[in-house]
């Protein structure tokens, strides 16, 4: 299959790439910087209908966004880039005859809601990022539903994690780096209830699935792993770094869908994240030390929402 990854150099992006490519799909990745094949601002509509028109691709795999912190510090960008990008996708895929979209939205369209919420949960987002996010389910909803253009997959991630990832919300992901690089005294936050924890590796496999998966013209899925607190890390870290002071700061936890749940995910793909908190930061930590490894999914995430 050929397929167009946006934001294919990216944390996610690039492992995406190098797993579809192991199973044998002809990738083109298309970014802004990086080791991408093409460079290209997304929201570029001339250059990406160029780009589009020559790979020709059956899929694109949409995953490039400004994300959390860079939406906040700048709306109008992210507007341009996170709803109008993924409209000149959508433009741009019609005019080369794509198949499918597979468009990685967020837990933060959705916003904080009630618990357990399943795939059709209301989007109410609470912040920049997941506005343009929930802006971008509209468009591809609307647009899938127009004759010639292609159907599309919503895929809605919670907080995917793991070694190099550089950009968006990583308060988190901060706290395993400084104990992975030795520091004595870590200031962590300590959030009043879980948060999602979905390691890259479970992300990436899923948007593997998306691409061939018989699916209607317009579907939509939670994407979320393991639904753990802070201090549930904090304790495995522990174990594993003894006599690091930890010194917890009460923080608000951010207005995002940490409650919801996967649910017609794994009967649709076949697969839904299930990597262990512990066995992600082991992941990460061995990442840290230069022999990176994959999580080992040992068990199914422990209260996925």
């Amino acid at each position: 299959m050929r397929i167009l990854a946006t934001g294919g150099a990216g944390f996610l992006g690039h492992p995406f790439a190098v797993r579809a490519r192991r199973a044998r799909h002809q990738v083109t990745t298309l970014d802004l910087g990086g080791d991408a094949d093409i460079r290209c601002d997304v929201a570029d509509v001339p250059t990406l209908a160029a780009a589009m028109a020559k790979v020709r691709p059956e899929v694109v795999v949409h995953l490039a966004a400004l994300l959390t912190d860079a939406a906040a510090d700048d709306p109008t960008a992210a507007v341009r880039v996170n709803i109008g990008g993924t409209a000149a996708v959508f433009a741009a895929a019609r005019a080369a005859a794509v198949q499918r979209i597979v468009y990685a939205s967020s837990v933060a369209a959705v916003g904080l809601c009630a618990e357990d919420g399943g795939d059709e949960v209301a989007l109410r987002p609470q912040t920049t990022y997941g506005a343009t996010k929930a802006a971008g389910e509209h468009l591809c909803r609307a647009l899938s539903a127009v004759d010639g253009y292609p159907a599309c997959v919503a895929l809605r991630f919670g907080w995917v994690y793991g070694p190099g990832r550089r950009r968006g919300w990583r308060v988190a992901q901060e706290v395993v780096e400084r104990f992975a690089r030795g520091d004595r005294h870590v200031v962590a936050p300590d959030f009043p209830g879980p948060i999602d924890w979905t390691y890259v590796d479970d992300a990436a496999e899923v948007l593997l699935r998306a691409l061939a998966a018989p699916l209607p013209r317009f579907a939509v899925f939670n994407v979320v792993g393991d639904r753990r607190t802070m201090r549930d890390a904090i304790a495995h870290l522990q174990v594993r770094y003894p006599g690091v002071q930890v010194e917890p700061q009460a923080v608000s936890t951010p207005a995002s869908g940490w409650t919801l749940r996967n649910d017609g995910l794994e009967a649709a793909l076949g697969f839904a994240p299930a990597t262990r908190l512990e066995d992600g930061i082991d992941a990460m930590l061995a990442a840290c030390r230069g022999d990176r490894v994959q999580a080992t999914p040992s068990s199914t995430a422990a209260g996925a929402a």
